[in-house]
This record gives structure tokens, sequence and C-alpha cells, in this order.
């Protein structure tokens, strides 16, 4: 049988949380792995993905966004990632696929964006596996990568500024009518509130931008590769019983 993180299509073995759901994982199994750590003496949770792309697209998300691995050191991150446990041989397993990365290579989006980030994910995606290589096509890596370091909200994401747009929309124009205006005026007074509102989360990620350097902003190539692949609809992870 296949190692649980190709059957789920998970390379990062990740359990289900907001970040596979996001990359439209909808299910979830425990692991026979006789850890208990998945609760009331269940083994580990593991996320399942309808395709290897999208498991990329997570397991990269993850590394670039957690507070507990981005920007920090190879050594630093995996010794968070592994719990402490046999750090310096990942470290060592990680260094010898890729040249010229070391236990001192800084994790940050310019190391996301280029071939030495993209080799860390096959890596490590093969030592969870306990395979030579995970059975991803090269395809799937590459458009994960490019999809992930655009920029370009996921469907999910796009649904949830969505609401609180409509909200800043209904709330506005209920306060507007509330104080006596003329429901044309509310009604302009709701869409300004809403304007603002997705102003607000759009630039949100890019409040400190004046203090990164410019190849933390996605090229347009990366941007239009994105726009290619959209994530399809989503709803929330079902363990599967």
């Amino acid at each position: 049988m296949a190692p649980a993180s190709v059957r789920t299509k998970n390379p990062g073995a990740m359990w289900p949380g907001p970040i596979p759901t996001k990359w439209n994982s909808k299910r979830w199994i425990y692991l026979n792995d006789g850890t208990g750590q998945g609760g009331n003496g269940h083994g580990n949770k593991i996320a399942i993905f309808e395709a290897f792309y999208d498991g990329i697209c997570a397991q990269l998300d993850l590394w670039r966004t957690s507070k507990n691995y981005r920007n920090k050191r190879l050594y630093d991150a995996l010794r968070v990632w592994s719990g402490g446990n046999s750090v310096q041989a990942y470290v060592n397993y990680v260094c010898k696929r890729i040249p010229g990365m070391t236990a001192d290579t800084i994790m940050n989006d310019a190391f996301w964006k280029g071939p030495q980030g993209l080799a860390f994910l096959k890596a490590q995606a093969a030592h969870e596996a306990g395979l030579r290589d995970y059975p991803a096509a090269p395809d799937d890596w590459t458009k994960a990568q490019a999809r992930v370091m655009s920029g370009v909200p996921t469907v999910d994401t796009v649904k949830k500024a969505g609401g609180s747009t409509a909200g800043g929309v209904a709330s506005g124009t209920l306060a507007g009518v509330q104080d006596g205006l003329p429901i044309e005026w509310a009604l302009g007074i709701g869409l300004a509130i809403a304007v603002a509102i997705f102003l607000v989360w759009k630039f949100r990620p890019f409040v400190s931008a004046e203090k990164k350097a410019a190849a933390e902003l996605p090229h347009p190539d990366v941007v239009k590769a994105a726009l290619a692949v959209a994530a399809a609809d989503q709803q929330e992870p079902q363990p599967i019983v």
C-alpha cells in the first residue's frame, strides 16, 4: 500500500485545518500510527486533497505563512516541524538533495519563489512519505508554486471578503436610513463603507510594504499563471468514518 501522504495527495502530511480547507481539502482520516496524538486513542490526523496540486499548494502556503516557519533558518524551521526529533538528520537529508542549501538558509519569500524552495517541497514530501521521490507530476509542483506565490486570493478567501463587503453595504445603508437620510444617500454611504472594508482586506498584507524588498512582490507572469489554475469551490473538511 502507498504511504498515507501519497494516498491522501498530501505531500506535507498536514493535519486538517484552515490552510488545507483553503486549498480544497474537504475530508480527513486518522492514521493507524499508534501515536495517540489524534485524541481518544487515535493516531495523527491527515487531510485529504482531491489532487496533488492542491496538496502542494497547501504545503507551500503553510511553510511560507506560518509563524513557526516563515523567514526562519532551515535548521530552526525543521526543528519546529519535527518536534525536535532527529533535526540534524532531517537537515542533512534536505541539504544533500538541494545544491547550495545549508542549515542557515533563510526560508523567506525570495527562497519560496526560486528553485531551492521548489526543491525543498519535493525533498520534504519524499522524506515524509519515506520514498526516493514523491509521485506528483512536475507540472503540479511548478503550477502550485506559481499559484501560491502570486498572492491571488483563493475562492475560500474571496467568499470571506465578499461576506464582509456585503455586511458593510447592509450595515451602512441601515444606519443611514435610521438617521433619516434618503435611501439613495444611505445606499451611497453603505457602498462607501463596503469599498473601505474591501480595500482594508485587499491591502492588509501590504501595510508594511515599504519595509519589504521588491523581491517580495509577485511577478506579473506568476500572477498570470496562477489565474489560469484558480481553485474550485470549497467546503469544510469532514472526517471519514
